[in-house]
């Protein structure tokens, strides 16, 4: 009998899995993954099966970015190649959207401008016919303590409709008074979004869910979720996609926890989802 290689790279990976969930039973409930991001660029599409994994609510990263739209819109010129978003939305992984507002690719750029992105924002919303209606909204300025405007952030987001969105980072491992440090400049009616610094190498997927319980704690009402990073650095500084075994350890460790990922369409494709989402059902089928 002749077997495709998909489905012998399948029964491969199903031994793996079954393997290391017979030598590790899971006594806490399963992370909840509820998004997933795309960062929109002209090499990528929003494609895939995040919903396998939970999936529900999908954040386009972008509407406009470098004064470009990724909606088509009489008063704001767009992309050259724009997804089909009527498609999107008829995807399981997103039930939901929070949509992406206006920012630029360049980080410095966007925090010396984000008066003038907030702006941007208000317009692009105004002037854009949406295939859709978002349940929520993302401002794409992210900030870190070493920002000393942020306070200018910070006045931004109480001009942008709510609900609200906003990501934070930091290159530091365990960041002194962190939770003091978003408290003194986010406004009440916005949510976070703290990336856990895992991908990049900053700290460990134990170290990021500490930080976010000690948020959540400062902020109050569950404001704060982790962004699971499912990239990592190579030697020469690039980015690569996580193995699934790699994104497997960090939802181990965010157990209980709900948590986006960034990003589903560059870093996560449908055989990284299949293994990761087998793993789940095996390891925590008390759970579900």
């Amino acid at each position: 009998m002749k077997y495709s290689i998909s489905l012998i790279i399948g029964v491969f990976v199903m031994v793996i899995i079954t393997g290391m969930v017979v030598v590790e039973k899971r006594q806490l409930p399963p992370a909840q993954v509820i998004g997933v991001f795309w960062q929109p660029d002209l090499h990528s599409q929003p494609e895939g099966n995040w919903d396998l994994l939970g999936v529900t609510t999908f954040i386009p990263q972008f509407g406009t970015v470098d004064g470009k739209s990724w909606f088509q819109g009489e008063r704001i010129s767009a992309w050259q190649t724009l997804p089909n978003w009527k498609k999107v939305k008829q995807q399981a992984w997103s039930k939901h959207l929070i949509l992406g507002l206006s920012g630029r690719y360049n980080e410095t750029e966007a925090r010396a401008q984000v008066e003038d992105l907030g702006v941007e924002s208000l317009n692009f919303l105004k002037n854009t016919d949406f295939p859709f209606k978002a349940d929520a909204y993302y401002f794409p300025v992210e900030a870190d303590p070493t920002w000393l405007r942020v306070h200018a952030l910070g006045k931004t987001l109480e001009t942008l409709p709510k609900p609200l969105w906003v990501s934070i980072y930091s290159a530091e491992a365990e960041p002194l008074h962190y939770d003091l440090w978003l408290k003194s400049w986010l406004p009440e009616q916005t949510n976070v979004f703290f990336q856990d610094g895992v991908g990049t190498g900053v700290r460990t997927a134990e170290q990021a869910v500490k930080i976010a319980n000690q948020l959540n704690k400062t902020i109050g009402n569950h404001r704060v979720v982790i962004i699971l990073e499912a990239f990592r650095m190579t030697e020469d500084h690039k980015t690569r996609a996580a193995t699934p075994w790699e994104i497997i350890e960090q939802l181990k460790a965010y157990e209980g926890q709900q948590v986006y990922i960034f990003d589903g369409p560059h870093y996560m494709n449908r055989w990284s989802v299949y293994t990761v989402a087998l793993w789940q059902k095996l390891a925590y089928r008390r759970f579900l």
